[in-house]
Parts: C-alpha cells; structure tokens; sequence
C-alpha cells in the first residue's frame, strides 16, 4: 500500500472518530438533560398531612387521585420557557391539589431583567408563588358559555398553598406547592362529581409582586372539564408513609 492510500486510510479513520465521538457526546447531553430534568423524588413523592390520612383511612386504603395532560410549559411571548408544572395531583377525598413547579437558573437572570433588580436573587430563596384559580358553572344547562368568564355564567375564586417544599438538581429549582381546599371554604370533590368545576389555573407570580388582579408573572392549565382525568395509583413506598403518619406524632 502507498503512503498516500496509507495517508488518506487515516485521515478516514481520524474523521470517521471524531463523528463518533461527536455522535456519543451529543447523545450523552441529551441524556444527561433528560435525567437532570426529572423531579427529584422528594417532589415526586405524595406529601402527607393529616387530610390525606384521614382520606386513606376513609377509603379502605384506597385513595383516588388523577392528573390530566395539560400544556406543563408556558410558552407566552414574555414568559416563554420560564415555567413548568411536571407534577399535578388532584386529590378529591382529602379535597387538596399538589403540584410541582420547576424552572432553571435562566429563569431568575430573566426575573432580575424584568424587574430591574439591583442583583440576581440566589436560588435557594422562594421567589415565586402560586395562586390556583378556579372556575365554576353557574349555568350547568347552558354550555355555550363555559369557555367564557362572566358574572352570569360562571364563579371564580382562589385558594393560596398551605405547604411549600423546595429542593434543587443541577440546573433545575423545585418548589412544590400543596392546597388544602377546606382553606378555602370549597369542596372539590363536590365541584367535580357535580360537573360544574370549569377549570383549574395555575398563576404564577413573583413573591415581590402578588398582585392577584393583575396578570400573572406565569399561568398554566391543571384542569378542564372536558379533558380525560387519568388516575394516579399510590406507591408502596407512598403508602407506607401514610401508615407511619400517625405514628410520627
């Protein structure tokens, strides 16, 4: 063999190792991507208190809980990648809602932009809240105005969180969020076996900035009245931990 069929047998072989080697980075980022995305398992997890215990214990240890798919990212022009609800769980019997809220370090140098704070807020502070707003039938024979808010046709309120957990992983910060509905004065079990709960929204605000009348820093669907519920099923390790509960006290 020549020294130029030599030569051009390993500049093949050079190209050949690097596209190799560009290939397997590029898909061991995306895969790092995707596991440092994923909820660590302490937000995963059903956060019990003493409603969903009494709603264990009243349910024959059978507590019913579902989710629906909704748009989990906000995607408005000002706010487009900020946010994303990658857990809700509606809990009917123990009448309280758990949601998990993510964003990513880019989000806080955006918050700081927007507000024209004197310096980026560390991660670990709380800097957003939630507050669930709901909408409600008043006019269960007439469904031409359900996709409409009125005076008329339908009753809005809001219930603030009772629990916040925070945790972090990589580039992602966690905040999860647990309503308890009785806070409220409302029964959602009610709301939804009757058929008149429209919707459920997630408004997202800056904790410097909860103007409840003015749009929302974020907001997200949870719940429509027309989308399929798809039931979530405790884990062993779940129901464990509600067993246990009262012997922690």
């Amino acid at each position: 063999m020549s020294r130029v069929s030599r030569g051009f047998k390993a500049v093949g072989f050079l190209i050949k190792l690097a596209f190799t080697l560009l290939v397997a980075f590029v898909c061991g980022f995306l895969l790092w991507r995707i596991f440092s995305s994923s909820n660590p398992k302490e937000m995963t997890a059903l956060s019990v208190n003493d409603d969903i215990y009494e709603a264990y214990c009243e349910s024959g240890e059978e507590l019913y809980m579902f989710t629906q798919e909704q748009n989990t990212v906000t995607r408005a022009e000002h706010n487009a990648g900020y946010f994303s609800i990658t857990n809700a769980v509606f809990i009917p019997e123990a009448n309280q809602i758990q949601i998990v809220l993510r964003y990513n370090n880019s989000t806080i140098r955006s918050l700081t932009e927007d507000y024209e704070l004197s310096e980026t807020p560390p991660r670990e502070e709380d800097l957003f809240d939630i507050s669930l707003f709901f909408s409600v039938d008043l006019t269960p024979e007439n469904t031409d105005d359900n996709a409409t808010i009125s005076n008329e046709g339908t009753r809005t309120f809001r219930c603030s969180s009772t629990q916040v957990l925070s945790s972090e992983k990589n580039l992602y910060n966690y905040r999860k969020f647990v309503f308890d509905l009785d806070e409220c004065g409302e029964d959602i079990d009610e709301l939804i076996g009757s058929g008149r709960l429209l919707a459920v929204y997630a408004d997202i605000y800056y904790v410097e900035d909860m103007e409840l009348d003015e749009e929302a820093y974020g907001t997200l669907c949870l719940y429509d009245y027309v989308t399929e519920k798809k039931e979530v099923k405790l884990t062993s390790a779940e129901r464990k931990e509600i067993e246990a509960y009262k012997l922690d006290d």
